[in-house]
C-alpha cells in the first residue's frame, strides 16, 4: 500500500504489527493525558473517544497524511481496566480476570489529512482466563510484564499462559486489529482516487 501513515502511539506491539504488513509509517506519539470514562459512558464509546483524541492531536501537527490513533482497554462486567498503576493494581486486575471472560476493546480512529475525513471504529475480542492461583499471579508479576498493558497482561508474552481461549481477533488483544485497520485504509485510499 503506497500511502503515508502516522501512528500516534509508541507501543512496540503496534509498531511491530504495522511493520509486518509492510505499510510506510512513522511514529509520532500522542501526548494526551489518558482520560477516565465519562459518567455512564460505555466501554466501546470510551475506547473510540480516546483513540479520536490521540489521532486529532497529531493530525493538527501534520498535513496530507493519514493519522492512526488507537486505544485498547479491557472490560469485565462493565468495569473498564486500563493500565495498572503498579504491582498491587496489576494483582487486583489479574484476580478479577481469573476464571472469567472479559472483552478486549480496541478503539481506532483514522483521519485522512487530505480530505479531513475521519473514521472511528472499535474491535472486540472475548478472552477467557483460566482460574489463576496466587503463585501464578506472583510469578507473573515478578516478570514485570504487566507494566503498560491494559488489564495487566500481554497475550504475546508470558500472560498467554493465563488464557483458556479467545473469540475474535488475536491481534486486537495485542492492541492493533490490523486486518480491520488495513481494510479502512484501503477504503479511504479508493475514495481519494475517485
Amino acid at each position: 500500500m503506497k500511502t503515508k501513515l502516522i501512528l500516534a502511539s509508541s507501543s512496540p506491539r503496534r509498531i511491530e504489527l504495522l511493520n509486518k504488513v509492510g505499510i510506510d509509517f512513522e511514529v509520532l506519539p500522542s501526548n494526551i493525558e489518558e482520560p477516565e470514562p465519562l459518567l455512564g459512558e460505555d466501554p466501546i464509546t470510551f475506547a473510540k473517544r480516546v483513540s479520536m483524541l490521540k489521532a486529532s492531536e497529531i493530525s493538527k501537527k501534520v498535513k496530507e497524511v493519514f493519522v492512526l490513533g488507537v486505544d485498547t482497554i479491557v472490560e469485565i462486567s462493565g468495569l473498564v481496566l486500563g493500565k495498572p498503576t503498579g504491582r498491587d493494581s496489576a494483582k487486583d486486575m489479574l484476580r478479577l480476570l481469573s476464571g472469567r471472560i472479559h472483552r478486549v476493546i480496541t478503539g481506532f480512529t483514522i483521519i485522512d489529512g487530505k480530505s479531513k475525513r475521519l473514521i472511528s471504529e472499535a474491535v472486540i475480542t472475548a478472552v477467557k482466563f483460566r482460574r489463576l492461583k496466587d503463585e501464578d499471579i506472583e510469578n507473573y508479576l515478578n516478570r514485570e510484564e504487566y507494566m503498560d498493558k491494559a488489564g495487566a497482561y500481554a497475550i504475546q508474552g508470558y500472560g498467554s499462559n493465563f488464557i483458556e481461549y479467545i473469540r475474535g481477533c488475536y491481534y486486537n488483544v495485542m492492541g492493533l486489529p490490523i486486518e480491520r485497520i488495513m481494510g479502512v485504509l484501503k477504503h479511504l485510499l479508493l475514495e481519494e482516487e475517485i
